[in-house]
């Protein structure tokens, strides 16, 4: 995906907004290292995705094996369907991130045309504005990959600490545990664990198939989000060139900002410039809503997946943590896991929120224009604009409710429904 996105320089404007994203996607696996790469690295290259690859379908498989045995205890099973919910909903996004992978990469570029890169004015540089989404946006993938991932760290620390201290030799005989036990989620050990270092050996095979599929989630919701959050970065820029709009002309046709005609009619160099820089914004606008539909359409129905799934998680998650002391490591396992799905709800529904907001924002900065001496057909133009964004620029969870930050509100009042009555059939 990271191979034929087109990166630029220009206007203070920085290169590839989605450059951690790509390097997240060859982490795992997702990339094909063109012949620019040596031989060696390519195969090293190869012989490590096959294997990562190898675990996380042994994983999931392995997971799917022990569903009938949870079904014997309530508590059993509420912590195997939170998992396994996850797990199923990382399948569904790998496959979109895969399949779609040339329409992001299309995505990609079209957020970053530089036909569209426009010079600072009146102190205010739209680059500047550009660089600091993509400083935020390697924040977050960053943070969402390394916390997601330490969903699986903690889930092995935590077991490995318990083992440790309840298992003093190499052999549960003369206890009453097993080593499944011991294990954070439910799943279905392939092979002999009599021994403890056996059973260490299925905890870590166990922790890197969670690993991977954090890895794949994370890889997805940082593409899903940065996509987003360079679409609001685009739409704030749009705005502040509607409303410097005439700065923006006076400068393009060599006048100064403090020029004044009775009528812009008056001037037609300067009415033509006006018309052409209006034209041009508009399009870029209309390319900007364009791609937002695009991403709704193509990440809908995974965000009613995601949400919907959420729902029971948070609910599975309070549940479990409620049922064991607060100073126990499986505590700080749950509310890890708790953390992530929170956090990855919540960047959804807030760039959501914040693209609704800045198309929002596009009607009032037409009418900051400036247009009170421009000419006819200018102000038609801009009265057509604003009659089209009377319609904000909505994203949906599943075409059923706009990705908001109410949005959040809605699912954590859901989920405390659920954990009452998980907790009243205990």
């Amino acid at each position: 995906m990271e191979g034929n996105v087109k990166v630029n320089s220009l206007n203070g404007y920085p290169d590839n907004f989605f450059y951690t994203n790509s390097v997240c996607l060859k982490l795992v696996g997702m990339w094909i290292p063109s012949k620019e790469y040596s031989l060696l690295f390519r195969i090293i290259y190869g012989i490590y995705v096959t294997l990562i690859y190898s675990e996380g379908f042994v994983f999931i498989i392995c997971e799917l094996l022990i569903f009938r045995e949870t079904m014997k205890k309530v508590s059993n099973f509420i912590t195997y369907i939170e998992m396994l919910f996850t797990h199923i909903v990382g399948i569904i996004k790998y496959f979109v991130l895969i399949l779609g992978r040339h329409k992001i990469r299309n995505l990609m570029n079209t957020l970053q045309d530089d036909k569209y890169f426009y010079e600072p004015i009146n102190g205010i540089s739209p680059g500047k504005i550009f660089s600091n989404g993509k400083e935020t946006n390697a924040k977050i993938s960053k943070l969402t990959f390394v916390m997601y991932i330490c969903v699986g760290v903690s889930a092995h620390i935590s077991s490995e600490l318990i083992l440790n201290n309840e298992i003093k030799g190499q052999s549960f005989e003369n206890t009453n545990k097993t080593c499944a036990d011991y294990f954070p989620y439910f799943f279905k050990i392939p092979f002999d664990v009599t021994m403890k270092w056996r059973c260490e050996l299925a905890l870590a095979l166990m922790d890197m198939g969670l690993i991977f599929h954090a890895a794949i989630i994370a890889c997805y919701d940082g593409v899903f989000v940065a996509l987003l959050n360079c679409l609001r970065c685009q739409l704030s820029i749009v705005c502040h060139v509607f409303r410097t709009l005439r700065p923006r002309s006076l400068k393009s046709v060599g006048l100064s900002e403090t020029h004044m005609e009775l009528l812009d009619t008056q001037n037609p160099i300067l009415e033509k410039e006006m018309y052409k820089q209006l034209s041009h914004a508009t399009e870029h606008l209309k390319i900007l809503l364009r791609v937002g539909e695009e991403i709704e359409s193509m990440f809908t129905f995974v965000t009613l997946c995601q949400t919907l799934a959420s729902l029971l998680i948070f609910a599975a998650c309070l549940y479990m943590a409620s049922s064991v002391p607060m100073n126990s490591p499986e505590f700080f396992s749950q509310m890890e896991y708790f953390s992530c799905v929170l956090l990855q709800l919540m960047l959804f529904c807030y760039f959501g929120n914040e693209i609704t907001s800045a198309s929002e924002e596009i009607r009032t900065a037409l009418f900051d224009c400036d247009w009170l001496n421009s000419s006819k057909r200018l102000k038609q133009s801009i009265i057509l604009t604003m009659i089209r964004m009377q319609r904000p620029l909505y994203l949906t969870i599943g075409k059923f409710s706009p990705l908001t930050l109410s949005t959040i509100v809605a699912v954590c009042r859901g989920s405390f429904s659920y954990f009452a009555l998980f907790k009243s059939i205990q």
